[in-house]
């Protein structure tokens, strides 16, 4: 029951009419019986400024952030955990008293979909990750974190590819990291020896479900676990292609479920329970 104890929860982007995330967080917050609620917030670019004085103003106990505004946020907060700073990338925001500090859920989220989810094991493996935006650079930094042998990098624009990975390479000395064009020639190459590919490109998200993969099916493999980070549909033109190929195959929404949970935790200090989330996904 909403009452002058109410204390806010929620998520700020543009646009957001796609989102779960209210669906999970009041399922959880109902399940702990918590004097919270859990909003959408529509922040027009422009505005994120506002907003995040509003979080402060209205005393909001914590928000997640999503497109466009995981790397604009970060001036505008009190503090910054070091791998989320690392990252560029925050997408959840706790409030402590006015301090606002954030944090990155999506390094952990991606790391236990595939640990969990998909029994992966990291260490002397290879992945191939498709993208340069912030989406690839969690996952990078993910399979860095987790001891990753090896890493290709590839996009469309091929110096924000060799970027990227040159960051990555920084940090991780150890790692065989390398950026490349996103030719046939580039992941058929890459593709032939790796154990794990993830796309963190938009292609074939509602509604554009029909759009071509990145990939050809033929350069898939049955040695390959395949991720898509789009969630919706469940079910993208890319991973239809993989498990046809034999691949094994894995959605977003796992990456939604654990990241979400790790802001939940954050904010409230409880852990919502997997497989209630897994029935609402």
């Amino acid at each position: 029951m909403i009452d002058t104890k109410t204390r806010l929860l929620g998520l700020i982007g543009y646009p957001l009419g796609h989102s779960l995330s209210p669906l999970l967080h009041n399922q959880a917050i109902e399940e702990f019986n918590l004097n919270y609620v859990y909003l959408a917030f529509e922040v027009k670019p422009a505005d994120l400024k506002k907003a995040v004085n509003a979080i402060r103003a209205f005393g909001i106990r914590g928000v997640n952030v999503t497109i466009p505004h995981k790397e604009r946020v970060i001036p505008l907060l009190d503090e910054v955990e070091p791998l989320a700073r690392k990252i560029g990338a925050v997408n959840t925001i706790v409030n402590d008293q006015g301090k606002l500090k954030g944090y990155n859920t999506d390094l952990s989220g991606l790391k236990r979909m595939l640990e969990e989810d998909a029994s992966f094991v990291f260490k002397g493996k290879k992945a191939v990750i498709i993208g340069a935006g912030g989406a690839a650079r969690a996952a990078g930094f993910t399979l860095c974190q987790a001891e990753i042998a090896e890493i290709s990098l590839l996009n469309r624009t091929v110096k924000k590819a060799e970027q990227l990975a040159g960051e990555w390479s920084e940090y991780y000395p150890e790692i065989r990291i390398k950026g490349g064009g996103l030719s046939p020639e580039n992941y058929y190459q890459e593709l032939k020896n790796s154990n794990l590919l993830i796309d963190t490109t938009p292609v074939g998200m509602s509604p554009n479900t029909d759009e071509f993969p990145v990939i050809e099916e033929n350069a898939l493999h049955s040695g390959l676990l395949v991720v898509d980070l789009v969630y919706n549909p469940r079910e993208t033109v890319l991973l239809k292609a993989a498990r046809r190929a034999g691949a094994k195959t894995l959605g977003g929404a796992g990456m939604l479920l654990y990241q979400g949970i790790e802001s939940f935790k954050l904010w409230t200090g409880k852990e919502p329970v997997v497989e209630n989330w897994k029935k609402i996904l």
